[in-house]
């Protein structure tokens, strides 16, 4: 509710899964003054902490490091005045999201819903995942292909096949089969190493009376 706000802080919401999302106090942010500017902006909402090194390494490793601080304070500078004030503070060696923002970040929040999933039971997991199930409204920004992407695409992707597995199970359990099967399958291309699951999917196949599906399933694996 943004009309009922007790402090001052600013409350920026990111949403990366899909193409991304940035709203600031409930306005969407559109125009980044280029790509570099949004690139840097997800990836220090990513690591919520991070060095300088760990920045230049990322996206200037061929340059010195005199002109990756430049470019770096350019880009930066250009996040500032997109939103308006400035996203990270300097403290003891990390760039880190100022504690002037407050910040609601749907990756954060995918994946504690996940972890926590793993020490609840019964319905309480059932309602966890299906939370993170529906955070989850697409690959880690979509429209990106830097490394540091990539490689988080596919870590969040394997938590998002994993999760669904968890989902699938918790749904077995309380005797819904045909949901159970569904959420094997959507998963099953996230977890492409994991044998466990086409098992499931053969065996709930075999209970639903689908013999020829489970034939297919074993084939594939």
């Amino acid at each position: 509710d943004y009309t009922s706000r007790e402090n001052d802080s600013t409350l920026l919401e990111v949403r990366s899964f899909g193409e991304g999302r940035v709203l600031l106090n409930g306005k969407e942010v559109t125009n980044w003054d280029g790509v570099l500017p949004r690139a840097l902006f997800f990836y220090l909402i990513d690591r919520g902490m991070v060095t300088r090194n760990e920045i230049f390494e990322t996206f200037w490793p061929n340059l010195s490091i005199r002109e990756a601080t430049n470019v770096f304070h350019v880009t930066k500078r250009k996040i500032s005045e997109v939103l308006g004030l400035d996203l990270t503070a300097y403290w003891s060696g990390f760039y880190r999201i100022s504690p002037d923002i407050e910040l609601s970040y749907g990756v954060v929040s995918f994946t504690d819903m996940v972890q926590r999933s793993g020490v609840a039971s019964g319905e309480d997991v059932v309602d966890l995942l299906e939370q993170a199930d529906q955070l989850y409204s697409g690959e880690f920004l979509s429209g990106m292909t830097m490394p540091w992407v990539l490689n988080r695409r596919v870590e969040l992707g394997q938590d998002y096949g994993e999760a669904l597995a968890g989902l699938a199970k918790a749904k077995e359990d309380l005797g819904h089969l045909k949901e159970a099967l569904g959420l094997y399958l959507r998963g099953a291309p996230h977890n492409r190493n994991r044998q466990d699951i086409i098992t499931s999917i053969m065996n709930l196949y075999s209970e639903l009376a689908l013999h020829e599906d489970a034939l297919v399933a074993c084939d594939r694996l």
